[in-house]
C-alpha cells in the first residue's frame, strides 16, 4: 500500500498554527508538499500538472443535452397551455391571449430543435485538425446516440401538437353547431324584446352575432394553420434526423457482423487449441523418445564393448 509521509508538515503548519518560528523540514519528495498546497497559490508543478481543456466538439454536445432539457421543460409548459385553452370559457379575451402564449410557446420550441440540430451537426465538423480515427469514432457514436434521442423528442412534440389540432377542430365543429343555436335563442329573445317579427329575415342584432361568430371561426382557423406550419417544420427536422438514425442502424448492423465473425472464429480457435492439447497428451511421442533413448544407450553399450575387445 502507498503511503506519504507528512510529519514534517503537520509539525510545521502546527508552530504557523500557535505563532511559533517555524522550522525548516527537509523535504526529499516534492510530492509530500504538494499533496497540501494552497488552492489559491498555483505553483509551477501544478500548471505543469493542470489536465487539458477538453476538446471543441465536447461543448457542442454539452449545447444539444441543453436543449434537449429545455424542450422537455417547455413541452410540459405547452401541454398545460393546451388543456387551458381546450377548457370553454366565455372570455374572449382570455382566450386569444393562451393563443398568443401557444403560439410563442410553439415557435420557441422550434427554434430550440433548430438550434439543436445545428450544434448536433457540429459535433462531426468543429475542430477537425489532428482528428485520429478513435476520436472519428467516438463522435459519431456521440452524434449518433443524440440524434435518437432529438430524434424521440420531436416524435413526442409532433404527436403532441396533432392531438391538440385534432381535439381543437373537434371542438370549432362543436362551437358552431352551439353558435348557430345561440344565434337564433339570442335573436329570439331580443326580436321578442323589440317586438320585431322573427319572418321578416335577419335583424342587426342577429349580424352582429353571426360577424362575432365568424369572426371567432377565422381566429380558430388562423390558430390551426399556426399548427400546421410548426408540424411541417418539425417534419423536415424529422427527416433530417430519420438519416442520422438510419446510418446508426446500418453501422450497429455491421457491428452484429463483426462480432458474429469473431465469436466464430474464437469456436474455431477453442477446437485447434482442444486438438492441440490432445495431441501433446498423447503416448506416441512419448513412446517414440522412449525407444530412442532406449537404442542409444544400447549403441554406447555396444561402442564400449567393441573397445574393450581390442585391449
Amino acid at each position: 500500500m502507498a503511503t506519504r509521509d507528512l510529519t514534517g508538515r503537520f509539525v510545521q503548519l502546527r508552530e504557523y498554527r500557535f505563532g511559533a518560528a517555524p522550522k525548516r523540514v527537509a523535504v526529499d519528495d516534492a510530492n509530500k508538499l504538494a499533496l497540501l498546497e494552497d488552492p489559491g497559490q498555483a505553483t509551477n508543478w501544478e500548471a505543469n500538472k493542470a489536465p487539458p481543456p477538453p476538446p471543441v466538439w465536447v461543448e457542442k454536445v454539452d449545447n444539444v443535452d441543453a436543449d434537449l432539457r429545455k424542450i422537455q421543460m417547455k413541452m410540459r409548459e405547452l401541454s398545460a397551455l393546451h388543456t387551458k385553452r381546450l377548457m370553454v370559457t366565455f372570455d374572449d379575451a382570455s382566450e386569444q391571449s393562451k393563443e398568443r402564449d401557444i403560439e410563442f410557446m410553439t415557435q420557441e420550441i422550434t427554434q430550440i430543435f433548430r438550434h439543436a440540430e445545428r450544434e448536433l451537426k457540429k459535433i462531426m465538423t468543429e475542430g477537425g485538425g489532428g482528428r485520429t480515427e478513435a476520436e472519428a469514432t467516438v463522435r459519431t457514436n456521440l452524434q449518433k446516440a443524440t440524434a435518437r434521442k432529438l430524434q424521440n423528442l420531436s416524435m413526442a412534440f409532433r404527436s403532441s401538437q396533432k392531438d391538440y389540432l385534432r381535439r381543437l377542430k373537434l371542438q370549432k365543429e362543436g362551437g358552431q353547431d352551439f353558435d348557430f343555436l345561440a344565434v337564433e335563442e339570442k335573436a329570439a329573445a331580443k326580436a321578442a324584446a323589440a317586438g320585431v317579427n322573427m319572418s321578416s329575415g335577419f335583424n342587426q342584432a342577429q349580424m352582429a352575432v353571426l360577424e362575432e361568430t365568424e369572426s371567432y371561426v377565422q381566429e380558430r382557423d388562423a390558430e390551426i394553420r399556426n399548427i400546421v406550419k410548426s408540424i411541417e417544420e418539425l417534419s423536415a427536422i424529422f427527416k433530417e434526423l430519420a438519416v442520422m438514425v438510419i446510418d446508426q442502424g446500418t453501422m450497429l448492423d455491421r457491428i452484429d457482423y463483426n462480432m458474429e465473425q469473431v465469436v466464430e472464429h474464437t469456436k474455431e480457435g477453442v477446437v485447434q487449441l482442444q486438438k492441440a492439447e490432445e495431441h501433446q497428451k498423447s503416448a506416441m511421442p512419448l513412446k517414440c523418445i522412449a525407444v530412442l533413448v532406449f537404442l542409444i544407450f544400447v549403441m554406447v553399450i555396444v561402442l564400449i564393448l567393441k573397445h574393450t575387445k581390442k585391449f
